[in-house]
């Protein structure tokens, strides 16, 4: 009894007052230039939709219910979250919410038509028994009207429902450039990342990046609703939806950036005493430039740290008595050979005196007595002459 009297005197000072159970106030607005039919067993009615806005809060509404009548004054409304209790399966309302979200008032979504298009794309999905379709007409033909409003609609959704085609990490080095696809709108995500990147159109572009190790945070905006959306049932007037945020809007993803060089370690031998040699210097080429020059040490050890790609590796300084080595070396550094490792060698540079026989020595010791003999007659005619 109570509760009556209060209702009561809440209408008379036409103060607003809205909690579940409460009046359901509202107002309309008569999408005038739009005829919406209605097509079921042998039961067949066409209605002007109508633009429908919560008085309380300005919300905008739609009705689950086709062509059922909502009052104004209906005081049996109760918020219920139960979407079985609308007839709904959690597809149907995952897909109401989304014509919702990129139906009237998405971007440039802003005349009626986009509100009554909008409408016309919940019933379709809320009543998939009936036929319902646009004449431009009361009782008129069917006519395929406001396509280009219900394809673009219908393409955000796809769009929406695309999964992004990152992959859990990426491995690049300090040279390369990595461009990754992401088979979304980037312009509908927030994105975070500590490694500087830049964006072109649906792809993110890496540069030369430093070694390290990094994450990328995508988050889709959601900037449209301020709260969330609610459901209201009534037994006696019109369900309704009031647009806001839900979870089939959310979505996020991370991944990985791994940038690393590669490495080539060098040891170098003696061909004959398999010791190991230091001084040999080795020049390290790419695309015919000389990139950088590496020393072996007293181990005969030498390191170079490398970006991926294909190198040329040449002796340019052998060790104090050894032969140059002139043969050239090929590696190539990727993400499957990070590390190399080079065995060479240098042969030692012994002069060796030739074996022509026994009477090499011979001979030699003799023609080392007459070119001695020669000379010291020169010198003497050369004295007697003065």
């Amino acid at each position: 009894m109570r509760k009556i009297i209060l209702f009561l005197l809440l209408m008379l000072i036409g103060t607003n007052v809205y909690a579940s159970g409460d009046t359901f106030f509202y107002d309309s607005e008569k999408v005038s230039d739009m005829w919406i039919t209605k097509e079921k067993g042998d039961v067949k009615r066409s209605a002007h939709p109508y633009k429908l806005k919560r008085r309380r809060d300005n919300a905008y509404i739609y009705c689950l219910e086709p062509f059922v009548l909502l009052k104004k004054d209906a005081t049996t409304y109760v918020e219920n979250a139960d979407f079985t209790k609308y007839n709904l399966t959690q597809e149907s309302l995952d897909r109401i919410n989304l014509i919702i979200y990129y139906g009237y008032g998405y971007r440039n979504h802003t005349t009626n038509t986009w509100y009554g298009v909008t409408q016309y794309l919940v019933w379709q999905e809320v009543d998939k028994e009936a036929d319902i379709y646009f004449t431009s007409k009361k009782d008129g033909p069917k006519k395929a009207l406001y396509t280009k409003e219900i394809n673009e609609i219908e393409s955000l959704i796809s769009e929406h429902k695309k999964e992004a085609n990152f992959k859990d990490t990426y491995l690049l080095s300090t040279n390369q450039t990595l461009d990754i696809d992401s088979n979304i709108t980037l312009d509908d995500y927030d994105i975070t990342s500590d490694i500087p990147y830049e964006q072109d159109g649906n792809t993110l572009r890496i540069t030369n990046p430093k070694v390290g190790e990094y994450t990328f945070h995508l988050v889709k905006k959601n900037n449209r609703f301020k709260t969330e959306f609610q459901m209201f049932y009534s037994k006696n007037s019109q369900n309704v939806i009031v647009p806001g945020n839900s979870p089939i809007y959310n979505k996020e993803y991370s991944f990985k950036v791994i940038v690393k060089e590669g490495e080539l370690e060098l040891t170098k031998k003696s061909t004959t005493t398999n010791k190991y040699l230091s001084n040999a210097v080795y020049g390290i080429y790419q695309n015919g430039a000389l990139i950088t020059k590496i020393k072996t040490d007293k181990n005969g050890k030498a390191k170079a740290t490398l970006p991926f790609g294909t190198y040329i590796i040449k002796e340019l300084v052998a060790p104090s008595g050894y032969k140059l080595d002139n043969q050239e070396y090929q590696i190539v550094i990727g993400e499957d050979k990070l590390k190399i490792e080079l065995n060479l060698y240098d042969d030692e540079d012994i002069y060796e005196v030739p074996d022509t026989g026994t009477n090499y020595v011979f001979y030699s010791h003799l023609g080392l007595i007459v070119l001695g003999v020669i000379g010291l007659l020169y010198v003497k005619k050369k004295h007697y002459m003065h």
